[in-house]
């Protein structure tokens, strides 16, 4: 009797090692996102903040303050932009399009493009 071996797939070791490691990096990237989130918080209620001492105290900095808001902006984009990563945004994109858009707009196209079909066959009976 030989002893050959068939292809196993690999241990639930290893299998687990690989997820655990998985994991780990999805848990670095998560920490890592979340820090940015936070720094960008404190540095938007410094700014604000900033905003509402300029404005009360002194009124003739407007160009100060027109830098203030863009940044405040710019810090509102960062924020919402780093609650979703792009691989997020675009499965949500095409998740949203594949349930909401195609089918409503394939049950379009089927009655008004069935419906014009059978008018343009009634015409065309009646027009001979």
């Amino acid at each position: 009797m030989s002893q050959s071996e068939p292809n196993h797939p690999p241990s639930q070791n290893e299998e687990f090692d690989h997820t655990l490691r998985e994991l780990e990096r999805s848990l670095i990237a998560l920490k890592t996102r979340y820090k940015e989130i936070q720094e960008a918080q404190k540095r938007q209620g410094e700014l604000e903040q900033s905003l509402q001492d300029k404005q009360a105290t002194y009124p003739e900095l407007e160009r100060e303050l027109q830098n203030i808001q863009d940044e405040l902006q710019q810090l509102s984009l960062t924020l919402e932009s780093n609650l979703l990563s792009d691989g997020d945004v675009k499965t949500l994109f095409w998740e949203g399009v594949r349930r909401g858009l195609l089918g409503e707009m394939f049950w379009q196209i089927i009655r008004f493009g069935g419906l014009g079909v059978l008018i343009g066959w009634l015409l065309k009976t009646w027009a001979n």
